[in-house]
């Protein structure tokens, strides 16, 4: 986890002393979107931190599913530039092109020699994360993702944990439905997957069972009010709980599958993931009946004298009934994907994606079951 976790409204007004509390002296580089941008949030960081007598400087120019060829270019700048601190304000593509902005300053090579576990050897400079969304976790997490020959890949290190998480839920105000049900569906899917993930332990569960309260009892409030701040508020905190699972237990094939077919067909990460959820929660049944039946019994009052079985059935139709209200596609075939390039998909799942954590060891056949079921979009 990062060295300090702040979660509150109007947080992003801290962000001088946060600055001071890691050692900055001058210089800091703040990075962000150009969406992003132009909501304010970033010129507002600049106005704090120049009060404060630091010289920021903003530079816009990170994208979604960032590719290598731009995150290249921004990472020699920010080697020439001697900044001191990074900040990245945005959603999670931001704040992981901010945690790879600062280890590149202090590691050497380009930034895909880091693909993979472990290969960023030395803490980057001093790093402070401030989300825009609610559901990456993307600023207590050890991992950045990218994309490289077209495909996901992902750089996973506790060296580029951000220092200071600073989590302002009236920054996510501004989301648009779409945003607010694709990243609430994706916080939601890293509490669930880091349950069914055999690294989990009784802290990471005690986190997830938590996010997964939240998300069923908010995400369709701050859907259809927006200005709800209740709604935002634990929304926030949802998506920054369930990124401390998300980097201890870590995740299993849901994650794999969604990292598959949302490049390839455009999808967006929190929507594929939406996509994707409730048919993992069903093939996990027979090994994590019990931690999946626990979801219906938190959640539902009806369910308390279900057995675990019938529970955690429960538990997978009441993520696709929310899905479906907040107007998640329904199934693959939304996308133009059709059963032909199934089999293909499920290779590439295997290849790129394994999951060595996963309680069941996947083969073709079985994530082949997972897709046919995500191709007709019926539990």
């Amino acid at each position: 986890m990062p060295r300090k976790v702040i979660i509150g409204l109007k947080s992003l007004e801290r962000l001088g002393k946060e600055v001071k509390y890691l050692g900055g002296s001058s210089k800091i580089l703040i990075v962000t979107d150009k969406s992003v941008k132009s909501a304010g949030a970033p010129e507002k960081a600049v106005n704090i931190l120049k009060a404060e007598g630091f010289d920021p400087y903003l530079l816009d120019s990170a994208e979604p599913e960032p590719r290598i060829e731009v995150l290249e270019e921004m990472s020699h700048f920010a080697r020439e530039g001697g900044f001191d601190i990074v900040v990245g304000i945005g959603g999670g593509s931001v704040m992981d092109t901010s945690k790879l902005l600062a280890a590149s300053i202090t590691n050497p090579g380009n930034l895909c020699d880091y693909i993979g576990p472990n290969l960023v050897k030395k803490r980057g400079i001093p790093t402070i994360c401030v989300p825009t969304t609610a559901g990456t976790g993307s600023e207590v997490s050890q991992f950045a993702v990218f994309t490289f020959d077209n495909k996901k890949r992902t750089c996973g290190s506790p060296n580029i944990i951000p220092d200071v998480a600073l989590v302002d839920p009236m920054l996510t105000i501004s989301m648009p439905p779409n945003t607010t049900a694709g990243s609430g569906m994706d916080a939601l899917a890293h509490a669930v997957e880091s349950l069914i993930s055999t690294e989990a332990n009784p802290l990471t569960d005690a986190f997830a069972f938590l996010a997964i309260k939240l998300v069923l009892t908010y995400l369709r409030r701050a859907y259809f009010k927006p200005n709800d701040v209740e709604a935002r508020y634990n929304m926030s905190l949802a998506a920054t709980i369930a990124g401390v699972p998300l980097c201890n237990a870590k995740m299993v094939i849901g994650h794999s599958i969604s990292q598959t077919f949302g490049p390839a067909y455009k999808v967006p990460h929190g929507i594929s993931n939406a996509i994707t959820l409730p048919y993992v929660m069903k093939f996990y049944i027979p090994a994590a009946c019990d931690k999946l039946a626990q979801i219906a019994f938190e959640n539902d009052s009806g369910a308390v004298h279900l057995a675990n079985r019938e529970a955690a059935l429960k538990s997978v139709k009441a993520v696709k009934t929310l899905a479906d209200d907040i107007n998640i596609p329904a199934s693959l075939k939304d996308f133009g994907i059709t059963q032909e390039n199934l089999p293909k998909m499920a290779e590439d799942v295997l290849l790129n994606f394994p999951r060595p954590n996963s309680p069941i060891d996947m083969n073709k056949d079985d994530v082949l079951k997972i897709l046919q079921w995500m191709y007709k979009g019926e539990i």
